[in-house]
């Protein structure tokens, strides 16, 4: 936090609570920079003392701090941008009225643009729909695969040359931190740049060729060995995934010819899903629940379902979610790239497999992966 500003943002409302004089205009001011860290930083928007501290410094006597606050408010929800924006346009202040409409702006721009990506995804999704009811599942699943390669050579060239920058600006970062401390706008660069590198990894991960080798398997271990990873995944988070109750139904004995690592990757990345949707950020703590794992064998196809009872996904989100195209980070997330369901896609259809994702808000939501149990190349078994 900046220096002057109070030690957390609570006592600061406890004290802007107080006589008007007890916090100094100045000090008013980088409370509003301390509130933009922590939105940045932490993606704190919504929490309620920060809530509580816009209301108050937007209703400021200072027009200085008042204009701070216009500056800003683009960085909260819609409901609450529009409301200060609407309060600051009745303001006595020229500055005020004029940087309110700036940050108006800027947030329509965000949403114009979240928007467009929204309706690209929906496009995308809808033409490989309708590849599949003219010319059948499986041309619509060999597009899909060109298109993943395609993109793989254009990631592979951008994640080699970010990764390059990031090198330089790791190593600057240091001794930022060194220098200056680790907290305020230096923390959040540094919290930046280890998005960046989790994002890079992501996409190195999504470019590797597939291995070509695949080997009987035996799916009650991987589904074991998937969980554990999943559960430290959690652990590495510092969450407590006993929270969650995960329950794996027996797995019938089953051996699937497949490369172990990438099924094990891509239930582990489903099933971790699964326990971080239980997140609760306020509390910063994993909410009760419960996941189910089971497999269901159907024919020449084994099914791994993936069931939660936690909130679901929207079905904007949802629609996204199942383009199998990177999203960006979760932000409910400590740590998300956006690549995670990118890459469970690509391991299961590397096995000619599929992935289907329902969910309906504040009921739950199901991951099934489909595995098939013969080679539609050769006709045997995996």
């Amino acid at each position: 936090m900046p220096e002057g500003i109070p030690s957390n943002l609570l006592e600061a409302r406890q004290r802007l609570a107080g006589p008007p004089d007890s916090l100094p205009g100045a000090e008013r001011r980088r409370l509003v920079a301390a509130i933009v860290d922590a939105i940045l930083c932490r993606d704190a928007g919504d929490e309620p003392v920060v809530a509580e501290l816009v209301e108050l410094l937007a209703r400021d006597p200072d027009w200085s701090v008042r204009l701070e606050v216009a500056r800003m408010v683009h960085l909260l929800g819609d409901d609450a941008c529009s409301r200060y924006v609407a309060l600051f346009r009745a303001d006595c202040n020229s500055y005020v009225r004029s940087h309110a409409e700036r940050s108006l702006a800027r947030q329509r721009k965000v949403r114009q643009t979240s928007s467009r990506k929204r309706n690209e995804s929906r496009n995308y999704a809808e033409q490989i729909d309708e590849l599949a009811r003219q010319y059948g599942a499986r041309v619509a699943a060999k597009v899909q695969t060109l298109a993943d390669q395609r993109y793989a050579m254009l990631a592979a060239a951008v994640a080699h040359d970010v990764r390059s920058i990031l090198t330089t600006l790791s190593a600057n970062a240091a001794a930022l931190a060194i220098e200056r401390g680790a907290n305020g706008r230096v923390g959040s660069i540094r919290e930046d740049i280890d998005l960046l590198k989790r994002t890079i990894e992501a996409m190195e991960q999504f470019t590797k060729p597939l291995p070509i080798q695949r080997h009987p398997e035996d799916l009650r271990q991987m589904i074991e060995e998937a969980v554990e990873k999943a559960r430290e995944g959690v652990v590495g988070q510092k969450h407590d995934p006993a929270a969650v109750e995960l329950a794996v139904e027996p797995v019938p004995a089953i051996r699937l010819r497949v490369s172990r690592r990438l099924i094990v990757l891509a239930l582990t990345n489903v099933i971790q899903n699964a326990l971080e949707s239980f997140a609760d950020r306020e509390a910063d703590m994993l909410r009760s629940g419960r996941i189910d794992v089971q497999v269901i064998v159907d024919g020449y196809e084994v099914r791994l379902l993936v069931t939660d009872n936690g909130p679901g996904i929207e079905p904007e989100v949802l629609r996204e979610l199942t383009s199998f195209t990177p999203t960006g980070p979760n932000k409910s997330k400590r740590s998300s790239s956006g690549w995670g369901l990118s890459l469970v896609h690509r391991y299961v259809t590397a096995h000619n497999g599929s992935v289907t994702i329902d969910s309906e808000t504040d009921r739950g939501t199901s991951v099934v992966i489909t595995l098939p149990m013969r080679d539609p190349a050769e006709g045997g078994d995996l």
